[in-house]
C-alpha cells in the first residue's frame, strides 16, 4: 500500500458537506436525547453502539465532499477522532443523574463530598470534580467544532477569524480550567497512588500538546498544528475511553472496583495503551509518526516509571493514599 492510498484508506460514498454536518449534529442529539430519556442498561440504549460507525463516517463524509485534496486533515484520522470523542456518550447517564441531584457520579460509585484545601483554600472535591468534568466536555466539544471549522473547502477570513477567536478562548479560558482541576481531582479525589499520578499526569499532556499546536500554528507550520490538536482531543477523551475498558473488565466477569470502591489499577494501564494506540496506529498509517513521537513517547515513559517506582495492582489498588495528596506541594 503506497502512501496516498494510505492516507485516504477510508472511502464511502461522498454526502454534501451540509448533508454529513446535519448527519454528525443530529446522531449528537438523537443518542444524547435517548440516553437521557431511556432507563439505565435499557436495550434501547445499545442503539447508541452505532455512533461509533456513523460517526466517523460522518467527520469522513465532511471532509471528503469539503475539503481540498491533499489536507492534512487525513480520513484517517478523522475515523479514530470520531470514535474517541463518541465514547464520550458514557459520560450522559453521570450528567443525567447530576442534574437531579448536583451529585458526580453513576450507579453506586460517587465522588465522595469531603472539603479539601489546595493551595490553603477550602474547596468541595464533588465541586471539584464536577468543574474539570464539564470543562472537559466543553474543551473536547471546542476541538471538535475548531476541526468541522476547517473541514470546508472554502477558508474564507471570517471562518478564519472565528476559529483563531475559538482557539483564543479556549487557550485563556477553558484550558487552564480544566487541566487546574484535573490536576487537584487526581490529587486530593483519587486515593490510590498509581492512579493519582498517571491521571494527574494526563492534564499536563493535553496542555503541552494544545501550546505546541498553537505554537506550531503561529510559526506557519499547520500539519503539525493538526497533529498535536489530534493527540491533545485523544489524551482528553481518556476519562471516557476509561469507562470503556471499566466495562470491559466488567464484562469478562472482573470487578473494576475493590471493595472500597477504589478504581482498579488495571483500568489505568489499559487506558494509558489505548491512548498510545489511538495515536500510534493513524500516524503510523499517513506516515507522520516520527514527527508526532512526543505524546507517545511521554505516555509510554509516565506509565513505565508509574509501574516502576509507585504500588500497583492490576486487579487490585494498593491504598498507601499518602503517595501526593499529603506532600504538602500545595
Amino acid at each position: 500500500m503506497n502512501f496516498e492510498m494510505a492516507k485516504n484508506f477510508i472511502t464511502i460514498p461522498l454526502l454534501g458537506w451540509r448533508s454529513a454536518l446535519s448527519v454528525y449534529i443530529g446522531l449528537v442529539i438523537f443518542v444524547c436525547w435517548m440516553l437521557w430519556t431511556t432507563p439505565l442498561k435499557s436495550s434501547w440504549q445499545l442503539l447508541g453502539f452505532a455512533g461509533f460507525i456513523i460517526m466517523p463516517l460522518a467527520l469522513i463524509a465532511m471532509r471528503q465532499s469539503g475539503n481540498h485534496e491533499g489536507s492534512a486533515i487525513t480520513s484517517t484520522v478523522l475515523a479514530f477522532m470520531g470514535v474517541a470523542g463518541y465514547s464520550n456518550v458514557i459520560f450522559i447517564p453521570s450528567v443525567k443523574h447530576w442534574y437531579f441531584t448536583t451529585i458526580w457520579g453513576v450507579n453506586q460509585f460517587y465522588v465522595p463530598s469531603r472539603t479539601v484545601y489546595p493551595f490553603r483554600i477550602p474547596i468541595n472535591s464533588e465541586h471539584m470534580v464536577t468543574v474539570h468534568a464539564f470543562s472537559s466536555i466543553l474543551l473536547a466539544s471546542l476541538i471538535t467544532l475548531q476541526w468541522i471549522i476547517m473541514l470546508r473547502k472554502r477558508r474564507v477570513p471570517r471562518r478564519i477569524l472565528w476559529h483563531r477567536r475559538i482557539g483564543t478562548f479556549t487557550m485563556v479560558i477553558v484550558l487552564p480550567i480544566m487541566a487546574l482541576s484535573g490536576i487537584l481531582s487526581s490529587i486530593y479525589v483519587l486515593r490510590t497512588p498509581f492512579n493519582q499520578v498517571t491521571y494527574a499526569a494526563l492534564p499536563l499532556i493535553i496542555s503541552a500538546c494544545l501550546i505546541a499546536s498553537v505554537n506550531s500554528a503561529i510559526k506557519g507550520k499547520f500539519v503539525a498544528h493538526l497533529d498535536y490538536a489530534y493527540s491533545a482531543f485523544i489524551v482528553l477523551c481518556s476519562a471516557a475511553l476509561y469507562r470503556w475498558v471499566c466495562l470491559i473488565i466488567y464484562l469478562i466477569g472482573h470487578s473494576y472496583t475493590t471493595s472500597t470502591q477504589a478504581p482498579v489499577d488495571g483500568a489505568g494501564i489499559l487506558t494509558y495503551l489505548l491512548l498510545i494506540t489511538f495515536i500510534v496506529i493513524p500516524f503510523s498509517i499517513i506516515g507522520r509518526l516520527k514527527k508526532n513521537i512526543f505524546p507517545v513517547v511521554t505516555l509510554f515513559s509516565i506509565l513505565v516509571l508509574s509501574m516502576v517506582f509507585v504500588p500497583w495492582h492490576f486487579f487490585g489498588a494498593p491504598e498507601s493514599s499518602a503517595l501526593l495528596s499529603h506532600l504538602h506541594l500545595f
